[in-house]
């Protein structure tokens, strides 16, 4: 039956096996192979081990290196809320005290409210006694006109108030004193007032005093906590009241003004080019915002460093494992390489003995093979001496002599050749890799006594060899050792008239050498299993079950593959595929 007989026939049979498969579905070289399993084995392992330890220290890094900048930035904005908080409280106190102050002059036991200017100048000598950031007071009547005055611009005296805005706010609200916005007035100096009302006889009476602003920055400015921080005050309107020099002009639009119902908070702003924390809080007494501004770099110092301490120390953990990864990688796969090379020995060593296992089951054929050059030379040994025995009356010149002496001669080659042969098949050897024609090792494989042996069982023999077939790259001797066992199987698998056919061919880039019988085929379960180590469909005796496993180990090691195709009743089909010559030399 021929070959694609028995493609057709069952091609849901075919089994592939052996040689690792390139991209392109084709197999890998042998050095491919190689370089591709610790490629692989390198790869797996370092990607586990980094999935294991790396990739979860870095994800936590991330997540802890997140919170704690989150956690250190809202620290550092509480801290300077706080600091914006007692600062608040601070000027309020302070505001207070000057409204006490004033309060006080109600209840003097010599106040009086048509007072002489000798004691509106005690009046004035009190109020700054308590605090030198008075400047002058007055005493207005519920008409809003500031009847007495004790200061350095005593025109003010008779002047009217009725129609200031503090003056009607003062005398409407239910609040019994006001404080102002800064402002510049007559002594065109900047200034801010403080209002209180006393109802004395049915009417409102007020005492206004003006208080220089020069107090309130010193506060600002000394209120730190041992941190460098800068502060202002700006009013509803946005207006800069008190603070550094720096950080504004007195009475002109400040730099950063929050809402008035944004009651606190803290930003990180831009300020003329220079990233800043700003916390602001508004005041109780008057509606003034203190802002409170530090440097960004400054505020996130501790941060900055505890993040590049943690950074630091996640890379050196990093590092650490890293060496320990690839010193174990190291390891691991010089124990593989050390198992490879014990596997490739204990190779050698099964090829061997199924070297001396072929040749025990060819012992007979051997036999039998030598007898017939040794019975040539008993019957020209015998002849010589009956040529030399005068009785016999033979030809004994030297010429009829050398010509059976010739015989002999031949005999003696063949029995050479024979024997050569069964020793090169057997002896042990390193693989040695050439490269190698398949139709020749085809043509040395079934040369000799297997042809004679197939020819006198009347079992034929076909051989469709392609021409200008490339080369292979493979140790010639084990390539031989293939070719055998599977002529030996085909050769038991089929019986007197049946056909063995052997091809060679180039397909997809490949060389295939081909061996397939007309025999009586296998099941599915026995294609399945006969690369299993021992398992053998010969008859108890006949077979050791290793040939097909050492065979499929021999292609592996060139980079190749077997291919099986089988059906009961319709022969068998054996395809060995190998990469060319000059594909594994390029790799090389």
């Amino acid at each position: 039956m021929s070959n694609n007989a028995i493609r057709n026939e069952s091609t849901r049979k075919q089994r592939v096996y052996g040689g690792a498969v390139s991209e392109n579905g084709h197999p890998k070289t042998p050095n491919e192979s190689v370089r591709y399993a610790h490629r692989r084995l390198r790869h797996g392992i370092l990607l586990c081990l980094l999935l294991t330890y790396i990739v979860p220290i870095i994800i936590l890094s991330l997540y802890f290196h997140n919170k704690f900048n989150t956690n250190m930035r809202e620290s550092s904005k509480q801290q300077l809320t706080a600091i914006a908080e007692a600062q608040k409280n601070t000027i309020d106190l302070f505001m207070q005290k000057r409204v006490v102050n004033v309060f006080n002059l109600f209840h003097m036991a010599d106040f009086s409210l048509k007072p002489s200017q000798e004691r509106m100048d005690h009046y004035l000598k009190n109020l700054i006694m308590s605090d030198d950031a008075f400047a002058d007071i007055g005493l207005i009547n519920s008409k809003g006109i500031q009847t007495y005055y004790a200061g350095p611009y005593p025109n003010l005296k008779g002047k009217d108030y009725s129609s200031e805005e503090w003056f009607i706010q003062l005398t409407n609200q239910s609040k019994s004193y006001i404080i102002t916005d800064l402002y510049l007035g007559l002594r065109l100096q900047p200034h801010f007032t403080i209002g209180v009302r006393q109802m004395i006889d049915g009417e409102y009476h007020v005492v206004r005093a003006s208080v220089y602003p020069g107090k309130l920055e010193s506060m600002i400015g000394t209120i730190s906590n041992g941190i460098n921080t800068l502060g202002f005050v700006v009013n509803t309107e946005g207006i800069f009241q008190v603070g550094e020099a720096e950080l504004g002009q007195l009475l002109e639009p400040a730099y950063y003004a929050p809402g008035y119902f944004d009651r606190s908070g803290v930003v990180v702003m831009d300020w003329h080019g220079q990233e800043v924390l700003a916390a602001h809080t508004w005041l109780n007494e008057v509606p003034w915002c203190l802002i409170m501004l530090q440097q960004a770099d400054e505020a996130f110092s501790e941060m900055t460093f505890m993040r590049n301490t943690l950074i630091i120390g996640t890379i050196l953990l990093i590092l650490v494992i890293m060496i320990f990864i690839g010193v174990v990688v190291n390891l691991l796969l010089s124990r593989a390489m050390t198992l490879d090379q014990e596997r490739n020995e204990l190779k050698g060593q099964l090829y061997h003995a199924h070297k001396v296992i072929s040749v025990g089951q060819l012992v007979g054929e051997v036999a039998h093979e030598i007898n017939n050059p040794l019975a040539i030379i008993d019957a020209e040994s015998g002849i010589i001496r009956d040529m030399l025995d005068p009785e016999m009356d033979l030809d004994a010149s030297p010429e009829a002599i050398r010509k059976e002496l010739d015989q002999i001669d031949k005999a003696v080659v063949r029995a050479r050749g024979i024997t050569r042969e069964i020793l090169t098949f057997v002896r042990k050897s390193q693989p040695r890799f050439e490269e190698c024609n398949l139709n020749d090792l085809f043509e040395e494989a079934v040369s000799g006594m297997k042809q004679k042996e197939l020819h006198m069982s009347d079992i034929s023999l076909i051989k469709d060899l392609a021409d200008n077939l490339p080369r292979v790259y493979v140790d010639p001797d084990l390539m031989r050792q293939v070719f055998v066992n599977l002529l030996n199987n085909a050769r038991d698998a089929v019986a007197p008239g049946d056909v063995i056919t052997l091809k060679t061919d180039l397909n997809n880039g490949f060389v295939e050498a081909t061996v397939s019988d007309s025999g009586a085929g296998m099941t599915e379960e026995q294609l399945e299993r006969i690369f299993t180590p021992f398992f053998t469909t010969k008859e108890k005796g006949r077979g050791t079950g290793l040939g097909l496993p050492i065979c499929l180990n021999i292609v592996e090691g060139f980079g190749g593959q077997i291919k099986v195709e089988s059906a009961i009743g319709k022969g068998t089909l054996f395809t060995v595929v190998l990469p060319q010559a000059q594909d594994l030399l390029k790799n090389k």
